[in-house]
């Protein structure tokens, strides 16, 4: 049976709280709230297994100090307990910079804003909808504007090249 509305719905509420949880600051929150616990993410830096394997690859990006994904262009298909979907991602990064002379934050634009997307197989859990696997593309080189900071080099560099597989 293909998917209900409800459901078309309630996957694309995973996708979208996933970038909501990364710029609120509450990353701690997504292995177990956007992923299945034998979940499988390939960022480009190898596949990471499992929802403590996801919780530290999240936890290890250094120096970042806010980001906005911007997720869009969600395509939506499945049946039953199984659902893909294809989403498109901008996202914005800050990066921590010291106060100014007289102690204030740094009030600097973005630093670098990663174009690409995200293609995730979704299945039913008793507690919802979760990402089983995700896998990032990019277009173009993944970077809009800005540079690529030492910690997301590896992510843009193992993704370079990589497109949609569907639909």
């Amino acid at each position: 049976m293909r998917l209900s509305v409800e459901d078309r719905l309630a996957v694309q509420d995973v996708v979208i709280l996933y970038g909501h949880l990364h710029d609120s600051r509450q990353s701690h929150r997504i292995a177990d709230e956007i992923f299945c616990a034998d979940a499988m993410i390939d960022f480009g830096t190898g596949l990471v297994s499992g929802r403590e394997a996801i919780r530290a690859f999240f936890g290890s990006f250094q120096g970042i100090l806010g980001t906005s994904h911007n997720i869009s262009n969600l395509i939506v298909e499945g049946e039953g307990d199984r659902a893909r979907c294809q989403s498109h991602c901008l996202a914005w990064h800050w990066l921590e910079r010291p106060a100014d002379a007289n102690g204030k934050p740094s009030l600097h634009p973005a630093d670098t804003l990663a174009v690409g997307g995200y293609q995730d197989e979704l299945r039913r859990e008793p507690d919802g909808w979760r990402i089983e696997r995700r896998h990032i593309v990019q277009f173009g080189t993944g970077l809009g504007v800005g540079e690529i900071p030492p910690a997301l080099r590896p992510v843009f560099e193992g993704a370079l090249g990589r497109l949609p597989e569907w639909p």
